[in-house]
């Protein structure tokens, strides 16, 4: 006889802005879960988008569909706080009241059994003060060789994830220590590698002068944050989260992490033995993942410059 699910004891927040149907499909996926409590954030219209003000209202509605046991708690802006600030103040907001959350933006359409997965592991791992996010995404299926249903990593993405209180009280969004990190040449003890500690040193960098712009944004600093603490993420074996957000402030066409293929039957089975990076997956991830993203841009980039000089001339 197959053993009842149970229900998800975590509060979900759900992040919206502008675009209802993406909303409604990852919506649709938090109502199979039926979670106790659901945190809904939707940003306010950009002033000089007439279309946002209409859109937005569209993705507000969507709370009316909650249709079980739920307390429910919403978060309308007024004013459009971007892809930044948008998200962090959602998500500090939940940490007002929360010591634990399971995070979605309205791009990323979760497989079910990511709920249950991250609902197990924040409590399994509440009081590990060395772990520090638990993601949905696995970019690198093909460099996994652990044997169990997930394992550690210095990385991990954000595209359906968790965390806690206890770490994100340390989000620091301004990058404050990163002159300090620098002059202190501590960047190269965050990562494996030379090649690494210089790849997102210059994504760091990029960030922490960065911080007025309209595609100033918030992911990185978590990143930032979680390494200079040496903090640990979970990867599960299987990927869990589907990226749809094809059309965005930063995506303007689908591209290979989009649409990735889920894992509806994940279950928890088994526990690492270590707590321990698997540098093997990671290595794997840096040089399949993030290296090969800068290769690819870097030729565009050569190739545009190529292009504009033979202009010029």
């Amino acid at each position: 006889m197959e053993k009842e699910k149970q229900p998800i004891k975590a509060p979900i927040l759900l992040i919206g802005f502008n675009r209802p149907e993406n909303t409604k499909k990852v919506f649709a996926k938090i109502r199979e879960a039926k979670p106790k409590k659901l945190y809904f954030a939707v940003d306010g219209p950009r002033e000089e988008n007439k279309d946002d003000y209409i859109l937005t209202k569209e993705v507000k509605d969507i709370i009316s569909m909650v249709d079980w046991d739920c307390n429910v708690y919403t978060r309308f802006s007024d004013i459009n706080q971007g892809c930044g600030y948008g998200p962090y103040n959602a998500i500090s907001w939940v940490f007002e009241n929360e010591d634990r959350a399971i995070i979605l933006e309205d791009d990323c359409v979760p497989a079910l059994p990511f709920f249950s997965y991250c609902d197990e592991l924040l409590e399994k791992y509440k009081d590990d003060t060395r772990i520090w996010l638990i993601s949905g995404s696995n970019f690198s299926e093909k460099g996994v060789r652990t044997k169990y249903s997930y394992f550690f990593s210095k990385y991990g993405q954000t595209w359906g994830w968790a965390t806690w209180r206890r770490c994100w009280k340390e989000m620091d969004m301004q990058m404050s220590s990163f002159p300090l990190l620098i002059k202190q040449d501590l960047l190269k003890s965050a990562f494996y590698t030379e090649k690494e500690a210089s790849f997102f040193g210059k994504i760091f960098e990029r960030n922490y002068y960065n911080q007025t712009t309209t595609d100033h944004i918030w992911d990185f600093q978590f990143l930032y944050t979680r390494r200079v603490n040496n903090a640990l993420t979970i990867v599960p074996r299987k990927n869990l989260i589907r990226n749809i957000g094809y059309h965005g402030t930063h995506s303007k066409k689908q591209n290979e992490f989009h649409n990735r293929l889920i894992d509806e039957t994940y279950k928890i089975v088994s526990h690492p033995d270590f707590l321990l990076c698997d540098i093997n997956y990671d290595n794997y991830h840096f040089k399949n993942h993030w290296y090969k993203k800068k290769t690819i841009l870097n030729k565009i980039i050569r190739k545009t410059i190529k292009i504009w000089k033979y202009l010029k001339s």
